[in-house]
C-alpha cells in the first residue's frame, strides 16, 4: 500500500471512528444535551456542573433549585411538597450567582414556576465578575458549533456514557430525589462541628461595611435582568441558617454591624420585585435550630433535616419578608446575634 492510500484509509477511518463516537453520545446522551435517556434507559445523575445544562434543558419541571452547597441537601420530594409541581435541581456546590446566570440563560426558556435559592454571605460577599470553580460554558449555551468539546471528547465518553451504560445494566440508579446530597455521606453533629471550627482572635478592627455591602449588592445585579425577564417566575430566596459558630467568626472579626446593614440593604432590594420572595427567620424555634450543633457538619452546613424544616416554613408562609417587617425581623435577628455568650459554646467542648 503505498502512501497515498494509506493516509486515505487512516483518514477515512478516523472519521468513521468520530462519527460512530459522536452518534453514541447523541444516543446515549449522558449530560443530556439533546434529550432525556432512551432505549428504556434511566438518567444517570452524578455530576452538578456537567449534568445540569442538560438537565435544565430537556428535563420536565415546573420548579427548580438553584444554590450553593448550602442547597446540596434539599430532597427533590420536600421542594416538591413545599411548591407543587416536579422539581429538578440544579444546585453546584461553590456556585454564587456567576454561575447561576448561566444556568437561568437556559431557565428562561423554560419559564419555570418557581425557582429556589439560599442567600448568604457565601453568595454576597465574593467576586462578582468571575467563576470561582471551573464550568464547562459550552454545555450551558444552544450553539451547537461548540458541541465538538462534548461529542467527541473522549473523557466524557470514558466518564459519563460508559457510566450511564453500566449503571442501567446493574441497575444501581442514583436517587435523584438525593441527587447531589452529602448529609449521608458525612457525619454530622456537635463533635464533628466544634472539630471543623477553627475560631479566629478577637479582632480590634471594624469592616468596611460600604464595601461589604457594594460587594453584595453586585453579587446581588448578576440576577436582576432575569427577574424582568421572567416576569411570571418567582424567585424565592431563603436566608441560609448558618450556626451560631458562624456568627460567632463573625463576632470574632467585630463584622456582625456590617452584616446586619448588608443583609438590610440585599432584602430591601429584592423585595422591589414582585416577583421575588424572601424568607428569612428569627423566630425561637430557628434560633435553637441554629443553636443545636447537631444538626451541622460545620460552622454553616446543615443536614436534611434542617432542609425539611425550611420546606415546610416556606410551604406555610412561615417567615415571608414584606416592605413592612423585614427590617424588624433583620434587626432582631441581628440583636440576638450580638448578645450571644459566645464564649459559652467551647465550655467543655
Amino acid at each position: 500500500m503505498n502512501a497515498k492510500k494509506f493516509a486515505r484509509l487512516s483518514i477515512s477511518l478516523t472519521l468513521v471512528l468520530l462519527i460512530v463516537v459522536a452518534a453514541v453520545q447523541i444516543a446515549i446522551d449522558p449530560l443530556f444535551q439533546y434529550h432525556q435517556p432512551w432505549f428504556g434507559l434511566k438518567p444517570v445523575v452524578t455530576d452538578e456542573r456537567y449534568q445540569n445544562a442538560g438537565i435544565a434543558k430537556n428535563f420536565d419541571y415546573e420548579n427548580a433549585i438553584i444554590g450553593n452547597s448550602l442547597s446540596e441537601n434539599f430532597y427533590v420530594s420536600d421542594v416538591e411538597k413545599a411548591f407543587g409541581g416536579k422539581t429538578v435541581k440544579l444546585t453546584a456546590a461553590g456556585s454564587h450567582t456567576s454561575d447561576w446566570k448561566y444556568t437561568l440563560d437556559i431557565l428562561k426558556n423554560k419559564l419555570p414556576k418557581n425557582i429556589l435559592f439560599n442567600l448568604d454571605p457565601y453568595i454576597m460577599d465574593t467576586d462578582p465578575d468571575n467563576l470561582k470553580h471551573e464550568l464547562p460554558t459550552y454545555l450551558y449555551d444552544y450553539n451547537y458549533l461548540n458541541d465538538v468539546n462534548y461529542l467527541f471528547n473522549f473523557a466524557i465518553v470514558n466518564k459519563y456514557t460508559y457510566q450511564t451504560i453500566k449503571k442501567n445494566r446493574a441497575n444501581r440508579i442514583p436517587d435523584y430525589n438525593k441527587a447531589f446530597s452529602w448529609d449521608e455521606t458525612v457525619k454530622t453533629g456537635r463533635e464533628e462541628t466544634l472539630k471543623h471550627y477553627q475560631r479566629p482572635e478577637k479582632g480590634s478592627e471594624q469592616i468596611d461595611t460600604d464595601e461589604l455591602k457594594q460587594t453584595a449588592v453586585s453579587n446581588m445585579d448578576n440576577l436582576d435582568k432575569y427577574y424582568k425577564e421572567m416576569p411570571d417566575t418567582q424567585f424565592v430566596y431563603f436566608c441560609s441558617p448558618f450556626s451560631i459558630l458562624f456568627w460567632d467568626k463573625f463576632n470574632q472579626k467585630n463584622s456582625l454591624d456590617a452584616w446586619r446593614e448588608t443583609y438590610l440593604t440585599v432584602i430591601g432590594d429584592l423585595l422591589n420585585y414582585k416577583n421575588v420572595s424572601v424568607y428569612f427567620w428569627n423566630d425561637q424555634e430557628m434560633l435553637d435550630t441554629i443553636c443545636n450543633l447537631d444538626y451541622y457538619r460545620d460552622e454553616a452546613h446543615y443536614n436534611t433535616e434542617v432542609c425539611k424544616m425550611i420546606c415546610n416554613r416556606i410551604s406555610a408562609n412561615q417567615g415571608l419578608m414584606n416592605q413592612s417587617n423585614y427590617q424588624a425581623s433583620v434587626n432582631q435577628f441581628f440583636d440576638y446575634l450580638k448578645s450571644y455568650d459566645y464564649d459559652a459554646i467551647f465550655v467543655n467542648s
